[in-house]
């Protein structure tokens, strides 16, 4: 009987020490479990396990899980890699990971961030004096460029000083520039022209200059430009005033060659004073082809053509400025087109 109850009380001693080692185990458990360390975000919201962004080895930022983690980095890769580039290089100075957190114990738990917030924490860091790492792209771009044309000066004595006139348009060309840029997180740092091919050559222009002094005449140019059928209407206003030898007043007296000097002034066109002269100032026209305006050239005479075979001009003393039959005043010797 004695053997019997010593056996079962050393099975309760024994239960009891194997309870007591499960208690103990259980509570340890439960221990860990409420002690375990633990992030949380902004707002106090906890993240029991997250995923750590790491450069090389260290953490660089903390999100809620790895897919998000994948995500931060991808983005930040494509922030620093130039668009419609083509990308020879890319060197990274510590690669980018993501992996389980190493969370402290005790303290302040660590910060978890949304993707963009982790996003904006790396770049805003990286543009720092000390960045967290550095991602060295080196890309080419090409693009087409103009090829401006040249100008260049011909000078020419068949028109006045001043004047200008282009004798070939000439056309800008094309070229492709290939550039080369290397850049370190997402910062230009250098850039140099590699490559450079021709499309289409410029043509240079080229514009007739006029050297002939403004005092000098040259025959076969016209003087100026307007409407021919205003100066005869002009030279007509004044029919009936007087002609005078010598003269230069369409009201007091004038002579010929005066009176169409004077006429072709008021339009901007200075014409030599005597008759022999005109007869050299202008373009040579036919007389089938004489237009209001032109001058018509006689020996020693010179009047105004009006149209229709009729010429207004300082006639003589005892006609003074009138109007005439084109072939009144002998032959005509030619017709000078000064304005057109």
């Amino acid at each position: 009987m004695k053997s019997i109850n010593s056996v079962i009380k050393r099975h309760k001693r024994l239960f009891s020490v194997a309870l007591a080692v499960v208690v103990a185990f259980a509570a340890s458990v439960i221990c860990l479990a409420i002690t375990s360390p633990y992030a949380v975000y902004a707002d106090g919201t906890k993240v029991r396990n997250p995923y750590a962004i790491v450069a090389g080895e260290k953490q660089v930022a903390l999100v809620a899980d790895e897919k998000t983690a994948q995500t931060v980095i991808a983005e930040i890769m494509d922030d620093y890699t130039p668009k419609g580039s083509q990308i020879n290089e890319i060197v990274v100075d510590e690669q980018l990971s993501a992996s389980k957190a190493s969370l402290s114990r005790g303290g302040q738990p660590d910060i978890v961030m949304t993707g963009a917030e982790a996003v904006n924490y790396v770049e805003t860091v990286n543009k720092s004096d000390d960045p967290i790492f550095c991602v060295t792209v080196t890309s080419e771009q090409g693009a087409v460029e103009s090829i401006d044309r040249e100008i260049t000066d011909e000078d020419s004595d068949k028109m006045y000083e001043g004047e200008t006139k282009t004798k070939v348009e000439g056309a800008d060309g094309d070229k492709v520039v290939v550039v080369q840029t290397v850049s370190v997180n997402g910062e230009k740092v250098s850039t140099q022209v590699v490559d450079t091919t021709i499309v289409r050559e410029a043509v240079n222009s080229i514009v007739y200059k006029g050297t002939v002094n403004r005092n000098s005449y040259i025959e076969g140019i016209v003087l100026g430009s307007g409407n021919g059928k205003s100066v005869a209407s002009y030279g007509m206003r004044y029919i009936g005033n007087p002609y005078r030898y010598g003269g230069t007043s369409l009201t007091g007296g004038i002579d010929c060659s005066g009176f169409t000097q004077a006429i072709f002034r008021a339009y901007g066109v200075r014409l030599p004073r005597t008759s022999a002269a005109q007869r050299k100032v202008g373009k040579g026209v036919s007389y089938s082809d004489a237009k209001p305006g032109d001058l018509i050239c006689y020996s020693g005479h010179v009047a105004i053509y009006i149209g229709g075979g009729k010429i207004v001009h300082a006639a003589t003393p005892k006609r003074g400025i009138c109007v005439s039959s084109a072939k009144g005043p002998g032959k005509i010797l030619t017709v000078r087109r000064v304005i057109e």
